[in-house]
């Protein structure tokens, strides 16, 4: 299997801590970027929900301040927000301005299954199904074929997904496209994949999703999305002929999923060369149709051999993260267009290499120790930087503390750790290429109890957190802890295959079918 691998922008390597990947990957990069350039960056808690922190930030030249939302700056009105926020009142405005969109409309919680019915024969199958306040992806149906199944599904959304209001429209066939714009400029597309796996020959699907889940980790846009196995996968597997023991030839492509979301296993493919002029159009032309959005993102389905597109969604908030780490493709720099546009004076100004510790600032807001915090700004201009491996007795004598003292009391940031050969690795970063040079030879004094042997010398270009910390060593796993667990997690795959296989065939059963309605009456009693 060729295993796909992202390209890092020099500027993020390493730079992206746990907080800041996932779904806070816009938060953290529009406001590390705005940061870099010496903009005064503060984060505070707005809301603060059951089970999920609500963060919101703002940045600040001194003269004016501007407050984010995820990706969404205040240059959007609340008006354009609550627009996109409801995808039908979004197709009226649309539709208005003759922005292309599939035919369909809207049906309230207590209008008819068979009034649903006679409209899907209208306009004729096959059909999506969608609320009109969900978002990824919760409780979209597509390509829907029959009478039959649009009754299961919208039964499903309303009652089980309990979305009291949904829209039905007709399927457009096409490549689903996510396009970021500002104004009247596109700033990249990506292409999403729904959840696959390409075969080698070698490995069943099971130890290919595996695999696969292993290079997703290493995305910060998709540490946390990995693809699960489930009914729906079992389902599509089934239907072309394949099981999670199968062995795909090589080069063979088998998809686990129809919905393309990356938060279910979905890939991002950069494709901002691929648009055309007539599809940037139509992208520029759905947020001019919405009065207030000046910053967005449009889902669009895309026939790319007739050049033509249909607006099925447009976002106040887009997620910048598959554009910023795509899986394929060239990475693109939303955040630095987004700084530029609320703060065009500092285009010009030389981005720091350095990044703050996101983890802490979350956790105070967190434990409610704090309602914001504000950030110390970063040095601008250019930085140099140096890494030195000093070998010697170095280790267990005090030396990274010793290390740190001196980095600090010289405006210097990094890092010291000690090396598994007995070696300490040191990485200074600093606005004066002198200081950064000569820290070699305070290296080479070391503490009292240290004797230093050699300092080797090397160029450093990669970011460094602000400040400079002593890194501390995990706790390593043997190799036979780690053969261990992957067998523990082998047979606890195979146990779960087992448990959906058998509850496949009781659902499949005449006494389950039989009961079903007697089963949807508890749950509505219990629901009371």
């Amino acid at each position: 299997m060729s295993l796909t691998e992202f390209r890092w922008m020099p500027h993020h390597e390493g730079a992206v801590p746990p907080a800041g990947q996932g779904k806070r990957i816009s938060t953290y990069n529009i406001a590390l970027e705005g940061w870099r350039r010496g903009l005064q960056l503060k984060f505070y808690r707005l809301i603060q929900g059951e089970s999920e922190l609500k963060v919101r930030y703002s940045l600040s030249d001194g003269e004016k301040t501007h407050h984010f939302s995820l990706s969404m700056g205040d240059r959007v009105t609340d008006e354009a927000f609550d627009i996109c926020a409801n995808k039908e009142y979004t197709k009226q405005y649309l539709e208005r301005e003759d922005v292309p969109v599939p035919k369909g409309r809207m049906f309230e919680k207590d209008v008819s299954l068979e009034e649903i019915k006679s409209y899907a024969e209208q306009i004729g199958f096959p059909l999506v199904v969608k609320p009109t306040d969900g978002n990824a992806g919760k409780g979209v149906f597509a390509n829907i074929e029959g009478l039959e199944e649009l009754a299961n599904i919208v039964d499903y959304v309303r009652n089980d997904l309990e979305f009291n209001d949904i829209i039905v429209e007709t399927y457009v066939a096409g490549d689903e496209f996510r396009i970021v714009v500002i104004e009247d400029q596109v700033l990249g597309a990506m292409k999403r994949r729904p959840a696959s796996v390409v075969g080698d020959g070698k490995h069943t699907i099971t130890q290919l999703i595996r695999m696969q889940n292993e290079i997703r980790k290493m995305n910060p846009h998709l540490t946390s999305r990995l693809i699960k196995v489930d009914r729906e996968v079992l389902d599509l597997l089934k239907r072309s002929g394949h099981t999670l023991k199968s062995v795909p030839e090589e080069g063979e492509r088998i998809y686990l999923r129809e919905k393309s979301n990356l938060s279910a296993g979905g890939e991002a493919i950069d494709v901002t060369d691929e648009l055309t002029d007539e599809l940037k159009q139509i992208a520029i032309d759905a947020g001019k149709a919405i009065p207030g959005l000046t910053h967005y993102g449009v889902d669009m389905i895309v026939n790319q051999e007739k050049n033509t597109g249909v607006i099925l969604e447009v976002n106040a908030r887009p997620g910048l993260g598959g554009h910023l780490f795509p899986m394929e493709g060239t990475p693109r720099d939303l955040a630095k267009d987004i700084i530029t546009y609320y703060f065009p004076h500092t285009e010009h100004v030389e981005r720091s290499y350095l990044f703050f510790d996101f983890d802490s600032v979350l956790d105070a807001l967190q434990k409610r120790q704090v309602n914001s915090v504000e950030l110390e700004s970063t040095p601008t201009g250019k930085l140099y930087g140096k890494r030195f491996i000093v070998s010697g007795e170095v280790q267990g004598v005090g030396y990274r503390a010793w290390v740190r003292r001196q980095a600090l009391v010289r405006d210097l940031h990094g890092y010291a750790e000690n090396l598994d050969d007995g070696t300490v690795e040191v990485v200074v970063m600093g606005t004066d290429e002198d200081i950064v040079n000569d820290f070699k030879f305070v290296c080479y004094n070391g503490s009292k109890r240290s004797e230093v042997k050699d300092v080797e010398e090397y160029e450093w270009t990669k970011p460094v957190k602000i400040s400079f910390e002593i890194i501390r060593p995990e706790k390593n796993m043997s190799v036979d802890d780690i053969r261990k667990l992957q067998y523990e997690i082998e047979q606890l795959e195979e146990q779960k295959q087992k448990l959906i296989e058998r509850h496949e065939r009781l659902i499949n059963r005449r006494t389950w079918r039989y009961t079903e309605p007697f089963r949807k009456a508890t749950k509505k009693l219990l629901r009371k």
